[in-house]
């Protein structure tokens, strides 16, 4: 009798055991940019979430740099974001589009330099490159093994939204073509995460179609999303510039998740910095040029419209062309207050490093390049100087999937004609994507928009841009 209650204890202990629920957290971030002032705030975060959970998992879904010139014009590629992010623990990221700003030496340096693996699973680099990114990581934390596939967004150019000249030597698939290839790694883990820099739309797209992934943790488009679920898998996105994170809480019971939630939380929450990791900033902050005052703002910039009039002012007036063009993915922020303007402010505005291009184009071909502007770039209207437009677009079912469909040009000086020539000034990045016809190829004059912008901004005793508007986009079903 006792030994037949002794076999019963131990068989419910076993039970008991066998079927112990166990529990993963992740802190997800998305489109940092460079945000390097929030990464003490971050590290401070992190740890406190540690102190109740040590297993935590730190992920980026990508774009880690460009968006403040500390970081961006660092001597050497891209190092205070990255020291920054091996202080704070992450454990991995995804690839976006803005990780090969620095062209693939760049990137391979920070690489180089992560104490975490850069992952993407629909992007392939010639052994030349030695660039040394991975398409999944498994990796196991409190008793769950956890497989993490990376993937990056493809434009309708099979590229991602990066300069094309950036990417040489670098080979895109979508990633319906890829990720079958790796359902296999569902049978070797209990939980299963696509790192996604492709945005919620795409990542709708992809929870149909695969429902074997327990989450999409996304990135690219800028969005809150929180704790939403599609066809069973959970997609979520954490806004951009680390106003926020999200945090992800798993459970998994015999190597099956039987709960998940994630939960956006606003760092602005949360005061306190990480005094190491403070110190770091300060140090790599230490760049008095990018404190040089340019000009004045006398009066508030509102939209994003005005800071790109503003841009293409500067490279008409200081090139003596008829029409500057900007592409709408091109202005980095919207808002700017009363106050000097620095360098800083600029390159934190333009922080691409794209040189001027000169087209001599007909006003048949500059509709057509501006309207295509629009279609290439999904990025907003393009920004204009020396003349206005209307433009009616049809959109489709999606915010990307649009299509222009007819322009109305008026010039600042004299009236448009589309059979007449005008000297045009645009960036090497929408020159590069543009695929409207042109007979000029144009002429690049390696020059920086930046640069172009700096002269005339010094020029200015003060600038005024509040209420100007000279493009308009009518959407139309």
């Amino acid at each position: 009798m006792k030994k037949l209650f002794l076999f019963a204890v131990c068989l419910f202990m076993a039970t008991v055991s066998f079927s112990q629920v166990k529990h993963i957290k992740i802190l997800s971030v998305s489109d940092m940019h460079a945000t390097i002032d929030k990464m003490p705030k971050l590290k401070a975060f992190a740890d406190s979430l540690r102190t109740v959970d040590p297993n935590l998992i730190v992920l980026s879904a990508g774009d880690n740099r460009t968006g403040n010139p500390y970081n961006d014009t660092y001597p050497e590629t891209s190092l205070p974001m990255t020291m920054l992010m091996n202080k704070v623990g992450f454990d991995a990221s995804a690839v976006g589009n803005h990780e090969f700003d620095s062209k693939v030496e760049g990137f391979r340096n920070v690489i180089n330099k992560s104490n975490f693996p850069y992952l993407c699973a629909n992007a392939t680099f010639t052994d030349s490159l030695r660039l040394h990114v991975f398409p999944y990581k498994i990796m196991c934390r409190n008793g769950v093994k956890i497989g993490i596939v990376g993937s990056v967004q493809l434009n309708s150019a099979g590229i991602p939204d990066s300069h094309p000249d950036v990417l040489k030597g670098v080979k895109f698939r979508p990633i319906d073509d890829i990720l079958p290839r790796y359902k296999w790694i569902r049978d070797q883990v209990d939980v299963m995460i696509l790192l996604s820099h492709d945005g919620l739309e795409a990542g709708a797209a992809t929870a149909e179609k695969y429902p074997f992934i327990d989450a999409i943790i996304s990135g690219h488009t800028h969005q809150v999303i929180d704790n939403n679920f599609l066809n069973g898998v959970l997609i979520n996105q954490a806004s951009s510039k680390l106003k926020g994170v999200n945090i992800t809480d798993i459970d998994v019971e015999n190597g099956k998740v039987i709960s998940k939630k994630s939960k956006y939380i606003d760092l602005a929450t949360f005061s306190k910095e990480d005094a190491e990791a403070k110190k770091m900033l300060n140090e790599f902050k230490n760049n008095p040029f990018l404190k040089e005052t340019l000009t004045y703002v006398s009066s508030p910039f509102q939209t994003a419209q005005e800071l790109g009039i503003m841009e293409m002012d500067a490279l008409r007036e200081e090139l003596g062309v008829d029409v500057a063009i900007q592409n709408g993915g091109g202005v980095r922020f919207s808002t700017f207050p009363v106050g000097d303007f620095t360098v800083g402010d600029l390159l934190s505005l333009d922080p691409f490093g794209n040189n001027a291009v000169v087209y001599e184009l007909t006003g048949k071909e500059l509709e057509d390049f501006i309207m295509n502007n629009l279609d290439v770039d999904e990025k907003g209207m393009p920004y204009v100087s020396g003349c206005s437009y209307v433009m009616t677009v049809k959109r489709g079912n999606t915010k990307e999937d649009t299509h222009p469909t007819g322009i109305k040009i008026t010039m600042d000086k004299g009236k448009f004609s589309r059979t007449a020539k005008y000297k045009v000034v645009t960036n090497s990045y929408a020159a590069s994507v543009s695929t409207s016809p042109k007979a000029d190829k144009g002429t690049e004059l390696f020059d920086k928009c930046s640069d172009i912008t700096m002269r005339w901004l010094k020029k200015q005793e003060s600038v005024n841009y509040t209420g100007r508007k000279n493009s308009t986009v009518n959407y139309v079903k």
